[in-house]
């Protein structure tokens, strides 16, 4: 062993589409990109540089259809926001290679209280410092989800170090 690490830092969206009923109608995994806030993110907390720590951790949804750039900031058309209230980290043994550190964020859309269809396409997770600084994490861009009236989206972002 060289003691020189290969792991570093990604992220995955796993989207699960319900009925009503709790029944699973669709399940996607959709790898993302941490954007260059993200990265900054960690490494401004890493140095004790941040002015307010995170408060709010959730998964916001769009119907943007840019493709994905290191420079985001936001979502390029948000549609909704889904609050983790209990965000956690936890520690996956591998065996003999290097331990993974994976953070957990995890969040509910409802179902629409109309009969409208909302097509999403985006989703990224937006991280509240202090009382009102948001910065986008990270961006994915998938193949539409039609979200309504009768069904339920449960988002579980894992972000691995």
């Amino acid at each position: 062993m060289n003691g020189k690490e290969k792991q570093g830092m990604n992220g995955v969206l796993t989207l699960e589409l319900l009925n009503l009923d709790g029944s699973l109608m669709e399940r996607r995994r959709v790898p993302n990109l941490i954007t260059t806030a993200g990265k900054r993110l960690v490494a401004e907390l890493l140095m004790g540089r941040v002015n307010g720590l995170p408060v709010n951790w959730s998964i916001v949804v769009g119907t943007g259809t840019a493709a994905p750039s290191t420079d985001d900031i936001a979502l390029q058309d948000l549609a909704a926001e889904a609050v983790d209230p209990a965000p956690r980290v936890e520690v996956i043994d591998q065996g003999d290679n290097p331990s993974l550190v994976r953070a957990k964020v995890a969040a509910t859309l409802p179902a629409l209280t109309d009969a409208t269809v909302q097509p999403l396409t985006e989703a990224g997770i937006q991280v509240t410092l202090g009382e009102n600084t948001k910065i986008l994490f990270n961006r994915v861009r998938f193949e539409e989800v039609n979200r309504g009236s009768n069904m339920i989206m449960n988002m579980t972002w894992e972000i691995s170090f």
